[in-house]
């Protein structure tokens, strides 16, 4: 059995901040949702009754969706004492002076025993940290929405002591969560890194009137969705053969897309608001509908799919005794 923290601290109640929150609610966890903003916190609260109602997943723990708010407290604001916190996560904006100040104010305020997990996408947050946060400072990037997807990279810093690292991802794994601990720091991660040479591509299919982003997601769902839960994006090419890979790789060059990540049409619709479902039309027009009903639509999806990969990973186990 993994430690089992009890109170956890999430300081950053927006996209991320909520799903984090909700998770360890599920968990069993007394959560301290923080922030600034008591409109943020107030639209927080609301997305997470919507995501109890809609996806019934406190049934999966056993328990009542009441049970799982009740665990809940919002705040708008720290605290100058953290008193009897477990584990502070951070997820406020990616920005390095937010950042560094928090760090500061934890450095000074944080019981000797608790642990920090930025959930920070890119930034190596270990140099905002002061020297006291070091030893129990750690990445642990989660995927949108957190409690659905299952996994969290675990990032230790230069300085970061490993038995916080297994402290943590004892506790995750409790939650039922995959955790991947990397060796060492770099922006991006592995997912991450992946789908930003990923988007390099589909912002230069785009911008240069190759393909619709229609075509393109018709394409990949039809192909990519249907080989990445079977084989992963490494096996794969056991299975084409490394020969194979080897000769397309030296053969005609396809002149992929490098330098930088800039897309002319990407700035054009940030320039015109057109931010994706949270403000009802991106590449995509999702005017007419509720974010709410938007986001259960998704996440009823990606439940299915979870619970299929879940019962193959069951069975390859069970194979295995």
């Amino acid at each position: 059995m993994g430690e089992k923290f009890k109170t956890v601290t999430v300081i950053g109640a927006g996209t991320m901040g909520h799903g984090i929150g909700l998770l360890f609610a599920l968990g069993g966890c007394s959560v301290r949702l923080v922030d600034l903003s008591r409109e943020r916190l107030d639209r927080a609260l609301k997305l997470i009754e919507s995501h109890l109602d809609g996806l019934k997943l406190h049934r999966e723990y056993g328990l009542e969706a009441d049970a799982v708010l009740a665990r809940i407290t919002p705040e708008c604001g720290l605290d100058e004492s953290l008193p009897g916190v477990d584990l502070v996560v951070e997820a406020v904006v990616e920005k390095a002076a937010a950042k560094r100040e928090l760090f500061q104010h934890l450095g000074r305020r944080l019981g000797a025993d608790a642990l920090v997990a930025s959930t920070t996408s890119y930034m190596d947050v270990f140099s905002l940290a002061p020297e006291g946060l070091q030893a129990r400072l750690l990445i642990a990037h989660f995927y949108n929405p957190a409690y659905i997807i299952p996994l969290v990279e675990l990032v230790p810093g230069p300085k970061t002591d490993p038995a916080a690292v297994v402290r943590l991802r004892n506790f995750l794994e409790t939650l039922k969560l995959t955790c991947i601990s990397m060796k060492k720091y770099i922006p991006g991660f592995i997912i991450n890194r992946l789908q930003r040479a990923l988007g390099r591509e589909i912002f230069h299919l785009i911008d240069a009137g190759i393909a619709d982003p229609a075509e393109i997601d018709r394409a990949a769902k039809a192909s990519l969705a249907i080989r990445l839960p079977v084989m992963g994006v490494v096996a794969r090419y056991d299975f084409a053969g490394l020969d194979a890979t080897l000769n397309n790789i030296k053969g005609e060059p396809v002149h992929l897309a490098s330098g930088s990540d800039r897309s002319p049409t990407l700035e054009r619709l940030v320039a015109e608001g057109r931010l994706g479902v949270k403000t009802g039309r991106g590449f995509f027009d999702w005017s007419g509908r509720e974010l709410e009903d938007l986001l259960r639509q998704r996440d009823l999806r990606l439940l299915q799919v979870r619970r299929l990969m879940q019962e193959w990973i069951d069975r390859d186990a069970r194979k295995g005794d």
